[in-house]
């Protein structure tokens, strides 16, 4: 008998467990119906009523995004000094390297090529996995985050989310697959005052997009969904977060990155430029003062264009010959200087009432 009682209280605990997943089902279906009906009439509703967003949406076409001027030597090709407001280095669709797509896609948007702008799918399990793990789990694709970072706010609200909605399906009828990619992978913020995938490269790994190694794109797919896992703030979350992206590389590239490949590239520390750590410390160069001549002549000339409109500058300036010249002047006074009997950090500062310099230290007390 005590054997049945157990059989039966066991049968009673799994009935319970069929009946609360099967509410979590019911829950979920009721809801996507609920949010399929919205949708469809909200849509429908801007559609016929608000052609202001699809003006804005079409007028990406000829849309320029701050970018970075850059003077270059004598040969065209040495960048002596680069100005901006944002470090933006736009690329081709084309340019962009398959294992940054794969690292990109993997982690913010696996059906890119197969939705049309939102992603029912994704929705749907984002909502199942919010009710059952209580975690809050997003849903927006990357056109829906293009659609946010170039156009709207950052309020949580239901009709700015309608209007993401919105913006992303008239992005997705005005433009390609490809060219929705490049916007979003020239625009998107990276952290260490970067924006777009190029421009991290550089600032993080000192090198070319094409060049980045299988490590270096997860990392750099890792930084869209906040500044925080920035490896210059937080080396250990940047570390987590890259190797979660490697991770969904190998979940869904598997013909591409084998476990060994994927398990391989997370036993790897991040190894970062020192440019990364001391971008904002000016660096001191035999030319630094003909570039600010430059830079001073352009903004006369150009005004906001020099720190917005990516300017190509190719100057006379050959830089051998100018680390020559600042050499020869910086030890011509220096023998100069070993020539003088004494020296104050007020000679040549003060002077007479005739203007001439006091170099007598009786005087200068």
């Amino acid at each position: 008998m005590k054997s049945n009682g157990k059989v039966k209280e066991v049968s009673g605990k799994a009935a319970n467990g069929f009946e609360l997943k099967g509410f979590l089902y019911f829950i979920c279906a009721l809801i996507l119906a609920l949010s399929a009906g919205i949708l469809t009439g909200v849509i429908f509703a801007y559609q016929m009523n608000n052609s202001s967003i699809v003006t804005e949406v079409s007028a990406l076409a000829t849309y320029r995004p701050p970018e970075v001027t850059v003077i270059y030597a004598d040969d065209g090709e040495t960048v002596l000094a680069e100005f901006a407001l944002e470090k933006r280095i736009p690329i081709k669709e084309k340019d962009i390297p398959p294992v940054v797509e794969d690292a990109l896609l993997a982690i913010e948007d696996v059906r890119f090529y197969d939705h049309i702008g939102i992603d029912p799918y994704r929705i749907i399990g984002a909502a199942f996995k919010n009710i059952t793990t209580g975690r809050v789990e997003g849903a927006s694709t990357i056109t829906q985050q293009l659609a946010k970072n170039l156009f709207l706010s950052r309020e949580q609200t239901i009709s700015r989310k309608v209007t993401e909605w919105f913006m992303a399906l008239q992005i997705e009828r005005f433009y390609t697959k490809r060219q929705i990619l490049e916007m979003y992978v020239n625009y998107v913020f990276l952290g260490a005052g970067s924006y777009g995938f190029e421009a991290g490269a550089r600032t993080y790994f000192g090198k070319h997009l094409k060049d980045v190694t299988l490590e270096e794109a997860a990392l750099l797919a890792a930084l869209p969904k906040s500044p925080e896992y920035s490896p210059t703030r937080n080396m250990n979350k940047a570390l987590e977060r890259r190797n979660i992206v490697l991770d969904q590389m190998g979940r869904f590239f598997p013909e591409k990155y084998s476990p060994q490949v994927i398990e391989a590239a997370k036993a790897k520390p991040i190894k970062l430029a020192d440019s990364a750590y001391y971008r904002d410390v000016p660096k001191s160069t035999a030319w630094d003062y003909p570039v600010e001549e430059i830079r001073k002549y352009l903004e006369e000339k150009y005004t906001t264009r020099v720190a917005q409109g990516g300017l190509k500058v190719y100057s006379t300036i050959n830089v051998e010959a100018q680390k020559l010249a600042t050499k020869a002047i910086r030890e011509g006074l220096r023998r100069y200087d070993n020539t003088r009997p004494w020296r104050s950090e007020y000679q040549n500062i003060l002077v007479d009432e005739n203007n001439n310099p006091i170099t007598d230290p009786k005087e200068i007390q």
